[in-house]
């Protein structure tokens, strides 16, 4: 595929099960204008309702979200071949793929989830929940902010009993990540921030430690773990790490969200101050 709709294809950046993420640039005429990442359905889900759905959604919440660390998605185009977005193109990795070569500085990682709970934080601020939150959402630009990314799965909060059971009655299955899913999540419960902050939590665990804090052979398995496994301490891994990230990171865990921080607000503030601690921390 080398022209989509306006726009010519340069080369392949990612790919999930449904979607391909492509380096392109905006077609006026002849002459070529604004490099953009475009998020292509992939032909087998190009008439997927559910899919479709999910990318219109993705475009409806990033259009009303202005933050540095989030993604911005320009347009959408339902009536291509291949319905896609387009987006901000951030030259750099996913924390995923970072991840994935070898262990990241704990500061600088700890830096990277400030960014990102800032990020949520503006999300949570304009009523919206993220409901994905794991390293691959993550992208640690080349320069300038780490990006949230990915919001298809994102939806208001549950703020009245009313909009929970018309989402409990729409929504076909368990939207998320099992092994970034919080136990209220699993339990098909009403949603709030502490859904995103659950996911971070995990997300911190992974990337101070290079393991995820929960695994099992099925997936049924996992979700107990989720449900009710003892939640795993950093320090029983890198026992160098600062015992006040590791209480973060437990209680951002915690089974019960009452039982969570305050808010992304008080996170990223946590984290930040603790990046001096984390400076002397060996990789």
């Amino acid at each position: 595929m080398e022209h989509l709709d306006g726009f010519q294809i340069l080369r392949k950046v990612a790919e999930s099960n449904t979607a391909e993420i492509f380096h392109a640039v905006r077609l006026a005429g002849r002459t070529r204008s604004g490099e953009v990442a475009l998020k292509v359905l992939r032909p087998a889900f190009a008439r997927s309702r559910v899919e479709r759905a999910y990318l219109e959604n993705e475009y409806q919440i990033c259009s009303v979200l202005d933050h540095p660390s989030i993604v911005r998605i320009y347009e959408v185009r339902m009536l291509a071949e291949r319905p896609f977005l387009a987006m901000d193109l951030v030259p750099g990795l996913s924390l995923r793929q970072r991840l994935d070569k070898e262990r990241p500085p704990l500061a600088e990682a700890i830096e990277w989830l400030a960014q990102v709970a800032d990020g949520l934080g503006h999300c949570h601020d304009r009523g919206y929940l993220h409901r994905d939150v794991k390293p691959q959402n993550i992208v640690v630009a080349d320069e300038g902010p780490v990006r949230m990314i990915d919001f298809a799965l994102a939806i208001r909060q549950d703020s009245s009993w009313r909009k929970y059971l018309v989402r409990r009655i729409t929504e076909w299955r368990r939207p998320g990540t099992w092994s970034y899913m919080s136990p209220e999540q699993i339990r098909h419960k009403r949603l709030t921030a502490m859904v995103d902050l659950y996911g971070l939590g995990v997300t911190l665990f992974e990337t101070t430690t290079g393991r995820l804090p929960y695994t099992a052979k099925t997936p049924q398995g996992l979700l107990e773990q989720h449900l009710f496994a003892p939640v795993p301490s950093i320090r029983s891994v890198r026992p160098e790490v600062p015992a006040e990230l590791d209480d973060l990171a437990r209680t951002m865990m915690a089974k019960d969200p009452l039982d969570r921080p305050a808010g992304m607000r008080y996170v990223s503030g946590k984290l930040r101050s603790l990046l001096a601690a984390c400076h002397n921390v060996p990789s």
